[in-house]
């Protein structure tokens, strides 16, 4: 399992953030990158900081939260090497590591409960990238 993640959230991710950060497996090493309240921001902004840490520390993956969890998605998939999906169950957090390895988990506060989104973390963070030709072949052909 991989065992150390980044995550932040906006304000509407805020509330899902703080609950994932205080009930995660205390074998998790959490770096928490914000917002800090639910006070209205810029979601890319927090995107970009969770991204860059992610891309410079190995064997960390990276959590990002809105509303919808589109928003997140979206800014982090503008970022070479990053590879986000916007996830609402456990089977899709599983696939999207073994078949397309995927580094960052997005999340719509809207879309899941508290105790969902812990579920679809822990299935993320058990997955790893299938060591399948097929799967390789495929992530090379959309890697930037």
């Amino acid at each position: 399992m991989i065992s150390k993640v980044a995550i932040a959230s906006d304000h509407a991710g805020y509330n899902l953030k703080e609950y994932i950060v205080n009930n995660l497996d205390d074998k998790v090493v959490v770096s928490d990158f914000g917002t800090n309240s639910n006070e209205s921001c810029d979601f890319p902004d927090f995107a970009s900081k969770v991204c860059e840490f992610v891309l410079e520390n190995n064997n960390t993956r990276g959590i990002l939260i809105c509303g919808s969890g589109v928003g997140m998605s979206i800014a982090a998939n503008k970022f070479a090497g990053i590879r986000a999906a916007n996830v609402t169950d456990e089977l899709t957090a599983v696939q999207s590591v073994e078949h397309n390895n995927v580094n960052i988990l997005s999340l719509g506060s809207n879309n899941v409960s508290n105790e969902l989104a812990l579920n679809i973390i822990y299935a993320f963070l058990d997955s790893k990238f299938s060591e399948e030709e097929r799967y390789q072949r495929r992530v090379n052909k959309f890697a930037n």
